[in-house]
């Protein structure tokens, strides 16, 4: 931070491709996440999924270590080697929590989880995730139950470098979801899949038990793009 002795226009031409990218991008995201949440073409047999999920109760685990009191817990769909049975797993932990402990090289995000468990293989009436399924990172069943609770954060940025996320409910009577917007359960349908713009601040609450959230990461590539805007419904 230092005094210039010039500060007038140059006269030659200022090329910075990498930011003209970063911009295209940022237009690019709000273009798509016109609402905070937007449903998809995409919905699950709630019934069926309540019944086949229940064989993998057991493979549940705390939801990392970060306010570790409250009943939530998660299953892997997409996590880095496809195995749920192991001692940790890295897919069902608060990345922003552990990062605080790791250098920067070693820092945790979505792209490093790219294998799908047998959760996610197995369960008939997750079929209709395969229409994006080439694009699914890191991705989770959540599992709470009354009084658990995600504080107000963030999830993504609109930026080159971060993912994108879809959402869905299995009791929407009985979750709280907002955001600085307002209430974001309004005409939500149980097991639809929402596009949701997580660069902006939301906080969610269970009210009852046995509420199953949808929690998934999308690559944002070029593709995955043009399937969404393919799967919009409004």
């Amino acid at each position: 931070m230092y005094i210039v002795d010039n500060i007038k226009p140059s006269s030659e031409g200022i090329e910075d491709t990498k930011k003209d990218i970063d911009f295209e991008y940022f237009d690019s995201y709000y273009e798509l996440h016109k609402k905070f949440i937007q449903p998809l073409d995409i919905k699950i047999d709630i019934s069926k999924f309540e019944h086949e999920i229940e064989k993998y109760h057991s493979l549940f685990r705390t939801w990392d270590q970060n306010r570790p009191h409250l009943p939530r817990y998660g299953i892997s769909l997409v996590n880095d080697d496809g195995d749920i049975n192991k001692k940790i797993d890295l897919g069902c932990a608060v990345f922003d929590h552990r990062n605080k402990n790791l250098p920067v090289e070693k820092h945790l995000h979505e792209r490093l989880f790219k294998v799908k468990t047998e959760v996610l293989s197995s369960l008939d009436s997750l079929r209709p995730l395969d229409v994006i399924g080439e694009f699914m990172l890191r991705s989770n069943i959540l599992l709470w139950h009354k009084g658990a609770s995600f504080l107000p954060h963030l999830d993504t940025f609109p930026k080159l470098s971060s993912n994108l996320r879809l959402w869905g409910v299995n009791d929407v009577k009985n979750y709280v979801f907002r955001t600085a917007d307002g209430d974001c359960m309004v005409n939500v349908e149980p097991g639809r899949i929402y596009l949701i713009d997580t660069t902006k601040f939301h906080y969610a609450k269970a009210l009852e038990n046995w509420i199953y959230t949808f929690f998934l990461a999308l690559d944002n590539t070029d593709a995955c793009y043009q399937k969404l805007k393919e799967l919009l419904i409004e």
